[in-house]
């Protein structure tokens, strides 16, 4: 679909933008991949509802969805907020020096079994098979959102443009063990969990 592809270009040509903004919260209880990862979050958001006939750069738009997404991952790690001082918008301001919890659940989520992360390559029928497609399609767009590691695990695992491999051959590639190979593309999967409200591709990913 075009407008599929036009997110992904804006995704992908936005992504030094993104580390931009990421620099600047540094230091505040997650490293720079996850702040990278979360921001990214964020101008997914901001890029499905961008409309270029409003006359506002994408970037300028963008960005407080860029930093509302790393500013909330930042509260659930259970670091004190702080707003930059740079940042203008009503609603982040709002939330400047709120005290968070510190039970908010993280990256290290045991909902999500080891071994449950399993794609389904079995069609059922031609219609289930279009179904597939169109979850691939939205799942490809949303690993082009994660860090370069993590979008290298889950295109091999998945099939994403290469033939799929499985994790020992993944690991191969990359010089990793098997079970490093398991930790990345777990992750990852939580991240896109967290990124999708496509109730098919979450099944997808879960089953």
């Amino acid at each position: 679909m075009e407008k599929e592809k036009n997110i992904s270009k804006l995704i992908s040509d936005n992504q030094g933008f993104v580390v931009k903004i990421a620099t600047g919260y540094k230091h505040r209880g997650l490293d720079m991949d996850d702040l990278i990862s979360e921001g990214n979050i964020g101008m997914l958001k901001a890029a499905r509802r961008y409309d270029e006939r409003l006359g506002k750069p994408f970037v300028s738009f963008a960005a407080p969805y860029i930093r509302d997404a790393i500013e909330k991952a930042i509260e659930q790690q259970g670091g004190l907020f702080r707003v930059p001082r740079d940042v203008s918008d009503p609603a982040l301001e709002k939330r400047r020096s709120r005290a968070l919890s510190i039970d908010a659940p993280v990256g290290g989520s045991t909902e999500l079994s080891l071994g449950r992360v399993i794609p389904d390559r079995n069609a059922a029928n031609p219609e289930g098979e279009l179904q597939k497609d169109v979850i691939r399609k939205e799942l490809a767009i949303l690993v082009r959102t994660l860090i370069t590691r993590e979008q290298h695990v889950l295109q091999r695992y998945y099939g994403i443009g290469v033939d799929a491999m499985t994790m020992a051959e993944i690991g191969q590639e990359m010089g990793l063990k098997r079970e490093r190979v398991r930790q990345i593309r777990d992750k990852a999967v939580r991240e896109i969990l967290k990124r999708t409200h496509n109730a098919n591709l979450k099944d997808y990913l879960r089953n």
